[in-house]
């Protein structure tokens, strides 16, 4: 196992040697005398390249070596030198541990995990190989961290591994919000860096994340960190990595900036000041930040990763609506091949939000509103995160909305024009409070705006909500945050962003319109939220929990009590269908829908149900089921183009151009869809409206090209754009000679003419 390693990561972190690249604080994790000594030198800011040269040619050990030839930038030597070690005495598990931490400071977060399990296996009171592993899984926020930290913190340890314990959990604290525990573990952590004579640099810049997020702008702490090591541009980094998880995009820019201008080669800074420029349209400057880190650290995924995106970005079109007078511009990247389909709806779907949440919120954008659409599903979650994998469907970093296209999802997962209204509230929520406004919060504002106003409306939740809200697993609003950023089990994140949504409905409807945009002025002026509960509503947290819960009880106390028999009558619809007992189907779906009546989501009993009165009979039942599915928000496109055809048979034209337009914005990338819808707007007076559909039917390059620029000169025709009308009439009969409905159409026109 060791012999691969040393071949994978020979394979992958080459470097030149001589180019130092710092290795992180250790707290005494490294034995050698001598290493420290240069080490203490280094972290000072000096040159220490000799130092660490005369160890490589002593006879120190190979651990030493390893540490010395990491510390000048030659990872290839350092792991062959650890490799060497571990061979040399495979009891060493401090060379392991060390080992271990090469691999995570080389982005092989996985490997090291391994390495770090390896040498509990062998030693399992080992703490920094304990440590080593939260470290990794604290990057990836994942709760088992906490496990490793709470090992060490109760358990007598080297002095160096609570230190390095003690910072992490600041860290973690710092990220949830918990600036109690943070500072308590910072006194800790700092007792005994004073008392080893360590280096405080991550110290400082942690208490300099505390003083920014109290707002205290002159900064002690950053002051001390460059008395200390003028070039550490962690410094400025480290507190920019907290702004940027609270979503404060710019402020982090700024302190990246800092970071990379006392320290150039500090290629994390680099990389994350690109990332975050990106966050806010500033595409050059980015590129430029994204190729110095890959100058210093070219196999960094995430750095590999955006400038792919960045290249690809020559297939993506601008298009931009300047509105009305006063409307702040609105522009979209869109893919080339998607640009002119997805424009015209987009465009309207942002000026609707605006409206509607500059009324609600109280608050006037005052930049430009870019919304970018990514069909492939990897490039977006790149483009938010920096790698590929990303389980989210949109994302706002202020004025810049990033998401997946209509065409990165199947439509059975994915309501784009639902996400981009939820994006849009999240731009009103972070700009009205300069970004301050806690993360469940502005989710909330964002599922209950989704449920409220959104293209389909009404509450809708999952059965693992339900489930969670059944065992009483909703977290108090004073650490909701945690659920989105620290979850402790699968699937909290959506059970977060409900409950936020389900508090800011309750907000809504308990206490009055207008206390949600209270709120938001609020956290501006930077309030923490129990100020703002208790200012904006008038009660402390902890009563505004009961409250919230009484209310949870009183709307779903009945249906949280019959889930089980909502589980059993579900089991008996699979049965009742696969024997086509229509009447039995129509019995039990009705049953199901009385029980949840909001179950619009997959499998829905209301679809179920309607199947089963077309079966028997009953199509005028069958359709008034499927318009109340539509309306309580459902959106299974096949049940909703079913709905279209029979409102349009029994002349409900305009329940029938109501359901096509939230087609639109669940798949506008049928052009059969586009074509229907036109032909309802031809017929209902509307021509302009009817060209845009088939307009953009015809981007789409249907298969019957004819029909659908003949469609297209029926549209121009009613709107007296005669010679358009006769140019797609000669399209359509190009494509189809003989085609008779043209043919008439361009004798009619001559003859007008």
């Amino acid at each position: 196992m060791r012999d691969e390693r040393c071949t994978l990561i020979v394979a992958s972190l080459l470097l030149l040697p001589g180019v130092l690249a710092a290795r992180d604080i250790h707290y005494g994790a490294v034995a050698s005398d001598a290493v420290a000594a240069c080490d203490t030198v280094a972290w000072r800011g000096q040159s220490a390249a000799d130092c660490y040269r005369e160890i490589l040619g002593s006879d120190a050990a190979a651990a030493a070596k390893a540490e010395a030839a990491w510390a000048l930038g030659d990872r290839q030597a350092a792991n062959e030198l650890f490799r060497a070690a571990t061979s040399a005495n495979p009891d060493d598990t401090t060379a392991l541990v060390r080992w271990g931490d090469l691999y995570a400071a080389s982005h092989q977060e996985a490997e090291a995990l391994e390495m770090y399990r390896e040498a509990l296996a062998a030693d399992p009171a080992n703490a920094y190989a304990k440590l080593g592993a939260a470290h990794v899984l604290a990057g990836r926020f994942a709760s088992e961290a906490g496990l490793y930290l709470e090992s060490i913190l109760s358990s007598n340890v080297p002095d160096g591994a609570r230190v390095g314990a003690q910072l992490l959990t600041a860290r973690i604290a710092l990220e949830n919000g918990d600036t109690r525990l943070a500072a308590q573990s910072l006194d800790e952590a700092e007792a005994l860096i004073r008392e080893h004579d360590w280096p405080p640099l991550d110290a400082h810049a942690l208490r300099a994340a505390l003083d920014l997020d109290a707002g205290v702008e002159d900064n002690a702490w950053i002051r001390r960190a460059l008395d200390y090591n003028p070039a550490w541009g962690n410094v400025y980094a480290i507190p920019a990595h907290f702004l940027i998880i609270k979503r404060r995009y710019r402020e982090g820019i700024d302190l990246f900036q800092r970071a990379v201008d006392i320290e150039p080669g500090l290629a994390s800074a680099h990389e994350q000041l690109g990332i975050n420029l990106l966050r806010d349209n500033q595409v050059s400057r980015a590129r430029r930040h994204i190729e110095a880190a890959y100058a210093e650290d070219p196999f960094s995924p995430r750095v590999v990763n955006t400038l792919r995106l960045l290249d690809s970005f020559s297939d993506f079109r601008l298009v931009e609506s300047r509105g009305a007078d006063g409307d702040v511009p609105i522009i979209l990247r869109l893919h080339k091949t998607e640009r002119d389909v997805l424009a015209p709806y987009a465009t309207d779907l942002v000026r609707e939000s605006i409206a509607e949440f500059t009324s609600r919120y109280d608050f006037t954008l005052t930049e430009p509103v870019i919304v970018e659409m990514y069909p492939d599903h990897d490039d977006f979650a790149v483009r938010t995160a920096g790698m590929p994998g990303l389980g989210i469907l949109g994302a706002t970093f202020g004025y810049v909305i990033a998401m997946d296209s209509p065409s990165g999802r199947s439509v059975e997962e994915f309501q784009w024009g639902t996400t981009l209204w939820h994006e849009m509230a999240h731009v009103f929520t972070l700009e009205a409070t300069d970004h301050r406004v806690p993360r469940w919060f502005s989710e909330g504002v964002s599922v209950y705006e989704e449920w409220r106003s959104g293209p389909s409306r009404g509450v809708r939740l999952s059965h693992m909500v339900l489930d969670k809200m059944r065992d009483d697993a909703f977290l108090p609003i004073n650490r909701l945050d945690e659920g989105f950023i620290r979850p402790t089990y699968e699937g909290q994140v959506i059970v977060s962003y409900m409950q936020a949504g389900l508090i800011c409905r309750f907000i809504d409807q308990q206490y009055g319109e207008g206390k949600l945009a209270a709120m938001l002025v609020d956290w501006r002026d930077g309030a923490a939220t129990p100020a703002v509960i208790e200012r904006v509503l008038g009660v402390d947290t902890d009563a505004f929990d009961d409250a919230f819960g009484r209310a949870l009880d009183a709307e779903f106390g009945t249906l949280l009590a019959s889930l089980d028999d909502w589980r059993e009558k579900r089991k008996q619809l699979t049965r009742a269908v696969d024997n086509k007992d229509w009447q039995g189907v129509a019995t039990i779906a009705s049953e199901l829908i009385t029980l949840m009546p909001g179950h619009v989501t997959s499998n829905s009993p209301y679809l179920v149900l309607a199947d089963a009165q077309r079966e028997l009979g009953k199509t005028g039942a069958a359709r008034a089921t499927l318009e109340t599915y539509w309306q309580k928000g459902g959106y299974e496109v096949g049940a909703l183009g079913t709905l279209v055809r029979e409102l349009r048979a029994a002349g409900a034209n305009d329940k029938a151009l109501a359901v096509h337009a939230r087609i639109n914005l669940i798949d506008p990338l049928n052009a059969e869809l586009h074509g229907e819808y036109g032909e309802l707007l031809l017929a209902a007076g509307q021509p302009q409206q009817a060209l845009r559909e088939f307009e953009v039917a015809l981007a789409l390059a249907p298969h019957d090209m004819a029909t659908a620029w003949y469609r297209m000169a029926e549209a121009r025709m009613a709107l007296g754009e005669k010679a358009k009308a006769q140019a797609n009439l000669l399209e359509a009969l190009d494509i189809a000679p003989n085609f008779r409905p043209a043919q008439k159409l361009l004798l009619k026109l001559a003859g007008s003419q």
